[in-house]
This record gives structure tokens, C-alpha cells and sequence, in this order.
């Protein structure tokens, strides 16, 4: 059981089943905007490819529990339109969209005057009505960034959508999601990761409870300010960290072994009816069935040598001192000095790194030491530099 403190972070560990490729969108790209959905080609009225991507759009739409209804309107010419294909065939796509789980209250269909010279299409449009309260915002996105009310209708997501209680959301190699939870704290979550998200309860004089639920790979968190009793829980299979503290990382591994790291604060892992306290700069894992270990140092910064700063022809080698304890390094390059858009990550042995290419303008970088049991230090100081081929 967690220990009572004014602002109590829980961090629960565990694993993640297998996930399943998704396939690649048939209809060349689809987009909610201001209550329109956007493709990335015209729509048939009919046709094989036109039913694959009515199929994709239900997936859409399913994935989105804000979406309330659903307009479906088929802009045929006129001499189509007055004699009746227009509306049948508004509704066959309707149709479509019943059979594949959209609730037939929910879908309607039109056949709305066409403009000259436009080619036969159908056309949708959505009204967005939040049956329960967002827990989460996705603030930036780099990489392939997937969410839905499960693993079946994971589909792409933007910066901007909304995120609610029961949605899984997943990152794929390379990427990275940064999210705004509801009662202003922020989640990092990093490439080849998986997590549901739970409640966000906020109550009088700043008490709040959050719950998410770290299925596979690492999260960061930085937690606002709570009051008297709160809780922030990221819950997984082998262990409950209990943070008394603001900033920490959380990682399921495959094993499910549950791996803790403190930047800031005080963290309580516990497992196996037994619990440690883990200060800022320290770091300490359990094994699936084994209790905490006790908490060891993180590794310090890197001391970079550079580039820090400069114009470049081709990508720069990197390279920073070695460290003692360091098993490898992990360099981190992006578009971004808050490592929020266009993260690259790569993973190497020795005290340097040939940045492979093509990349062109601006970009940011830093380097962690991991131990050799897979503890990731703490970050280095971030330096710039410009590739202009």
C-alpha cells in the first residue's frame, strides 16, 4: 500500500501483449477539421475503394467518442441528384458506416446541390459533442502516433486531439508524444511505447486523482502541484511507485521487470509487500515476483564537446567525454530545443556519433549515459547546429 503524503504520485509497472501492425489508411490520408473530414483524394460515390474507406472511416469515427453524429452527403450533378441516385447513394455509404458499428442514430445522410465541374464525391461532416470530460491534450507529436478505444481502431492521431478515459495510445520507433493532462501536469511519452489512459478527478481545494496505466515502454512525467491527499498513479503489472516528487521516468519492460528513475523529488517504489524510498538522482527496479532493489546513483550529465553551434554541409559527427559507469550512450537529436517534434534516437557504444543523413536546417541535440542494467542518467546540456548542403 502507497504511504500518505500531501501530493502522492503512483507509478504502477507493467508489461504490454503483443500489438498487431496497422494497416495503411485506403483513403489517402483522413483528417477531423472543424467538424469536416478531410481525405487525401475524392471519394466515389460507390466502388471497391470507396467501401474500403467507408470501413476506415467508421474505424475513425469509433476510435473518437466525442463524435456524436455524423453527416454523410453525396454531391452528384444535378441530373443525378434530382432523380434520386443522390440521396440512395448517401445512404448506401450510410449503410456502410451501420454495418461496420457506427449506432444508426448517429449517422445521416443528405445529397446537397453540387458545384459545375466538380467531380461526383461524397462528402462528411461530424459534430463533436464530448460525452465525458477530456483527461488529455496531445501538445506535440513526432513519429508515428497512434490512439483508440482499442488496439483493433488505433489510427493516427494530431497535435491538437483530444484524449479520453479508456484510450490507448501508442508510439511507434522513432517516435514521441508529448501530453497536457487535465489537471496541468505533462507526460513524455517515448518511442515503442503503449499506454491506456484512466481518470482525472479534480476536486475542491486542489485535490485531484490521476490514473494511467503504462502498458509497454517508458514514460517521463512532470507533475503540477496537487493538494492535501492527491495522487498521480501510472499503474503497471509488477510495481507501485508512490512519487512524492515532480519529475520521474517509468519503464515496463517486456519481462516485466519495472525499472524507476528520480530526477526530482521522492519516490516510494514498492513491490512484493515491500517498498523503497527513492531520491532525486537515484534510480531502482523489481523484477516480475521480487521486491525493490535498493536504489542506486543515476549517472551524471555528459560534458559535450561539441558541435555547439556552427553551419554545416553534410550532418556533424557528435562526440562527448566518456563516462565512468556508462555502458552506452543515447543521443537525442530533434527539431526542437524541448525535444518535442522530429526526435531522432540512437544508441551507442563509444564517446562520438556520425549523425547519418540526408537532414537539412536546424537541429538540437543532447546525450544521457545508461548503466549496465539499463539505468538512463541524467540529460546533457543541449547544443545546436545547422546543416546547409
Amino acid at each position: 500500500m502507497m504511504r500518505t503524503a500531501p501530493w502522492m504520485m503512483a507509478v504502477v509497472l507493467a508489461g504490454a501483449p503483443a500489438f498487431a501492425a496497422q494497416p495503411q489508411a485506403p483513403c489517402g490520408g483522413l483528417r477531423f477539421e472543424s467538424g469536416r473530414m478531410v481525405f487525401g483524394r475524392p471519394l466515389a460515390p460507390q466502388g471497391a475503394e470507396t467501401d474500403a474507406c467507408l470501413a476506415h472511416v467508421a474505424q475513425a469515427v469509433l476510435a473518437r467518442p466525442a463524435i456524436r453524429s455524423v453527416t454523410v452527403a453525396a454531391k452528384l450533378p444535378d441530373a443525378d441528384r434530382l432523380d434520386g441516385r443522390g440521396l440512395a447513394a448517401a445512404k448506401r455509404a450510410a449503410d456502410v458506416l451501420v454495418a461496420a458499428g457506427v449506432p444508426r442514430t448517429r449517422v445521416s445522410a443528405m445529397a446537397p446541390p453540387s458545384v459545375e465541374g466538380e467531380p461526383a464525391q461524397l462528402q462528411f461532416a461530424y459534430v463533436e459533442r464530448p460525452a465525458q470530460p477530456a483527461v488529455a491534450r496531445l501538445r506535440a507529436a513526432s513519429g508515428e502516433v497512434e490512439a483508440g478505444a482499442t488496439e483493433a481502431q488505433l489510427l493516427a492521431r494530431t497535435v491538437g486531439d483530444s484524449l479520453y478515459p479508456g484510450e490507448l495510445l501508442r508510439t511507434g520507433a522513432d517516435a514521441q508524444a508529448e501530453l497536457a493532462l487535465a489537471d496541468g501536469s505533462t507526460a513524455r511519452v517515448v518511442e515503442n511505447s503503449l499506454i491506456k489512459m484512466g481518470t482525472i478527478a479534480l476536486m475542491a481545494n486542489l485535490q485531484r486523482k490521476v490514473q494511467l496505466d503504462l502498458l509497454r515502454g517508458t514514460v517521463e512525467t512532470n507533475a503540477a502541484p496537487g493538494g492535501a491527499d492527491s495522487i498521480f498513479e501510472v499503474r503497471t503489472r509488477g510495481a507501485v511507485a508512490g512519487v512524492r516528487g515532480t519529475r520521474f521516468r517509468v519503464s515496463a519492460q517486456d519481462d516485466g521487470t519495472s525499472r524507476l528513475e528520480t530526477l526530482e523529488g521522492m519516490v516510494a517504489l514498492s513491490a512484493e509487500q515491500a517498498e523503497v524510498e527513492v531520491a532525486g538522482g537515484h534510480g531502482s527496479r523489481a523484477k516480475l515476483g521480487s521486491p525493490p532493489e535498493p536504489p542506486r546513483p543515476l549517472l551524471p550529465a555528459p560534458t559535450l564537446v561539441g558541435p555547439r553551434g556552427g553551419a554545416f554541409a553534410a550532418p556533424p559527427k557528435v562526440s562527448w567525454r566518456t563516462l565512468e559507469g556508462a555502458a552506452t550512450y543515447r543521443v537525442e537529436v530533434a527539431r526542437t530545443a524541448d525535444f518535442a517534434a522530429g526526435v531522432q534516437t540512437y544508441d551507442t557504444e563509444s564517446a562520438e556519433l556520425a549523425l547519418p543523413g540526408p537532414r537539412q536546417g536546424k537541429w538540437f541535440w543532447r546525450v544521457m549515459a545508461v548503466d549496465g542494467d539499463g539505468f538512463v542518467g541524467f540529460p546533457s546540456k543541449i547544443y545546436a547546429f545547422d546543416v546547409q548542403p
